[in-house]
């Protein structure tokens, strides 16, 4: 399953989650790639967040402000109507926010990025041994974790 689908979240629902974020407090473009990184345990870039900005800006569901050197957005009257209009979503949306934390809590998703950009990072220099030594560790590591979920 891809992490969208572990918090809920389906193609389209980006402008949602944008909104969502900015409904419960205004933020500058940063701050918001910061939290929704967090949120999710998925890194953002500024290439996802500010054309989405602009967009819902044009759209008028959100407003920017200059606020101390920075443009802070918040949502619109026009915005808060277009979050109500798919209310469905948004409960989605907030309950896949709230798997998201449940999993943070833990740092199991950190602790799978990590696992893999070392393997990654060293996969020119390591050698077929260490790949299965690696291998075996993590076949190892899914069983105990099945036996613990399934149990």
């Amino acid at each position: 399953m891809h992490w969208r689908g572990m918090f809920g979240i389906r193609r389209g629902d980006f402008h949602l989650l944008i909104l969502l974020a900015l409904s419960e407090k205004p933020m500058h473009g940063y701050a918001l790639m910061q939290e929704l990184g967090r949120t999710y345990e998925r890194p953002m870039s500024a290439g996802m967040i500010y054309p989405t900005l602009q967009e819902l800006e044009d759209l008028g569901y959100v407003k920017g402000e200059e606020v101390e050197g920075k443009k802070v957005y918040s949502v619109t009257a026009e915005g808060s109507a277009y979050l109500e209009r798919n209310k469905e979503a948004v409960d989605r949306l907030r309950a896949g926010r709230e798997n998201a934390g449940r999993l943070g809590r833990f740092g199991f998703m950190k602790d799978l990025r990590d696992i893999q950009a070392m393997v990654v990072m060293n996969l020119d220099t390591a050698s077929e041994e260490k790949m299965k030594r690696v291998q075996e560790i993590l076949a190892e590591a899914r069983k105990k974790v099945a036996s613990v979920v399934f149990e």
